[in-house]
């Protein structure tokens, strides 16, 4: 399982999920993608589960195969 903190670089350093890997949703929307396998089992999240719903979207139109939408960080961790 991959976990993927989608806000930007200033809310990550503020704490994140441990273990997840940080990939700006900005990043995505210009077509830049996180370098994981398109089959590996991957959960979104960001702050409020805007930005996570919107990067699964982006994700499986690229064609990663297992995304899911995690919500938001709050709801993630609990």
């Amino acid at each position: 399982m991959v976990y993927i903190d989608v806000r930007t670089k200033g809310e990550h350093d503020m704490g994140s999920v441990a273990g997840a890997l940080h990939h700006d949703i900005m990043d995505m929307m210009q077509g830049v993608f996180p370098d994981v396998p398109k089959d590996a089992e991957i959960t979104l999240f960001c702050e409020s589960g805007n930005r996570s719903m919107m990067a699964c979207s982006l994700m499986e139109q690229a064609g990663f195969a297992r995304v899911t939408d995690g919500g938001s960080i709050e709801n993630f961790r609990a």
